[in-house]
């Protein structure tokens, strides 16, 4: 028997990695095309990103945004009911959206042959949805037996009572996106419609088209939805309102609970703050990242948790640290102390190694999040729903990677660390209240009852 000694193949030039820039071209009823050629990627996305912030909602209609985008897709005026869904099945799409803080977002998954017509077909189902009675009732009745999902979810009670611990109350960032039992119950056909019409506009909208797109495509994007005509209106959203002052633990009381739902947050600096990118980095070496600092300690040493995650998202006036954790109620008090020791760098700064660690982890898994048309477009999606610019992950990333240790601890410690030591960083929990309060007041914490609007 022979062997036959194969080369090791030889290494090439690393590349930095670069979140792809699109092809822009502005209409002249205020829509903005967004086109990321993708070689290979014979799967197509497009979305449809409307300036329209659920701020925007009327008073008493919280809600109406979620299900304007989810009845659109029931019939059109063109093809109403049953023959819209065919249209779509025809060409193999898929469509889908969202109403989101800032936007409403909706778009159609194609294989690249079909792509002219899908095209067609997300104008129509934005223009001329039909919303008939009985589609808008069928899913209003949906959106309150979610609310009662949420209602038995630990996890989403704390989320719900995390977001109304840290804006204003009785504001629209209060509540939760998709609106309250009471609100949702009140809305009808013609409140959607009515909503539809004054906001899903070209005016400030943003078509993201993503994937390996047939020649002529925007050409033929920018005719159709050129014909849609401006109304010449803009969102009124504005910066929310944060609660200001110092913050008790939030309560949810969940009789019978064998474990609570723990939440940190903090409402944090904007996108374009000179920080950011060195607060994204300590975020993950304190808590993002499996060997982070809050789950080494909360999960390895001390095995009160299964594991335990913070975050820092961006948003389009500010940006929001959370941190959660699934707890045993025996050791809730406990566990929440060391969280808050980790939180707080003062006298145990992050180390060269953590930051180096982190700073990798961000950057390696860049390329990852990003490896299809969908993604690009899911990202893209947000960057336009939140006013920034196509480049800004390619910005953020720069900063990352220049991000020193020093720089990382300061920029921790101005946001998170302080709270801590200031008694301001927000904590919701969500559990049997009978259990869980007398061991936290007995540690030292401030504990009030908390009924969150839903």
């Amino acid at each position: 028997m022979s062997y036959h000694q194969i080369s090791r193949p030889e290494l090439g030039i690393r590349r930095e990695w670069q979140f792809p820039l699109p092809q822009v071209r502005t209409l002249d009823n205020g829509m903005t095309i967004w086109a990321y050629q993708l070689p290979g990627q014979y799967v197509l996305s497009m979305e449809l990103v409307f300036d329209v912030a659920l701020s925007d909602e009327p008073t008493g209609h919280e809600g109406v945004a979620t299900l304007a985008l989810r009845c659109s897709d029931e019939g059109t005026v063109a093809h109403p009911g049953n023959a819209l869904a065919e249209r779509i099945e025809s060409i193999g799409a898929e469509y889908d959206g969202g109403a989101a803080r800032w936007a409403t977002r909706c778009g159609i998954d194609v294989a690249a042959p079909y792509a002219d017509q899908a095209v067609d077909l997300l104008s129509e189902i934005v223009r001329i949805p039909a919303y008939e009675e009985r589609d808008v009732e069928r899913h209003r009745t949906l959106a309150l037996t979610e609310i009662e999902q949420m209602r038995a979810s630990s996890g989403s009670m704390a989320s719900v009572g995390m977001r109304q611990a840290l804006w204003t109350a009785g504001t629209r960032h209060a509540l939760p996106s998709t609106g309250t039992a009471q609100s949702i119950a009140g809305l009808d056909a013609t409140q959607v419609r009515a909503f539809h019409d004054r906001w899903w506009r070209p005016d400030g909208s943003t078509l993201i088209l993503a994937g390996d797109l047939p020649d002529g495509l925007v050409d033929r994007a920018a005719e159709v939805f050129s014909q849609w005509p401006s109304i010449g209106s803009r969102s009124n959203a504005g910066a929310p309102r944060a609660r200001a002052g110092g913050a008790p633990v939030r309560v949810i009381d969940r009789p019978g609970s064998v474990a609570a739902d723990v939440s940190f947050g903090l409402v944090g600096p904007a996108h374009d703050d000179p920080q950011w990118s060195a607060l994204q980095v300590a975020t993950e070496a304190v808590g993002g990242a499996f060997g982070s600092r809050l789950n080494l300690s909360l999960r390895e040493r001390l095995g009160y948790t299964y594991g335990v995650s913070a975050s820092l998202s961006a948003s389009r006036f500010n940006s929001a640290f959370g941190s959660s954790a699934s707890i045993r109620n025996e050791v809730v008090a406990a566990a929440c102390r060391e969280a808050l020791d980790q939180l707080d760098l003062d006298g145990h700064p992050l180390r060269d190694e953590e930051v180096s660690s982190a700073i990798d982890s961000l950057i390696a898994i860049a390329p990852l999040r990003y490896d299809t048309a969908g993604a690009i477009v899911g990202q893209a999606g947000a960057l336009a729903a939140r006013g920034f610019s196509p480049d800004w992950i390619n910005q953020v990333n720069r900063g990352i990677a220049a991000t020193t240790t020093d720089q990382a601890n300061e920029a921790f410690d101005a946001l998170v660390s302080r709270s801590v030591r200031e008694h301001t960083l927000r904590m919701v929990i969500c559990g049997d209240a009978g259990q869980l309060v007398g061991p936290l007041e007995a540690d030292g914490f401030r504990v009030e009852p908390f009924a969150p609007i839903l």
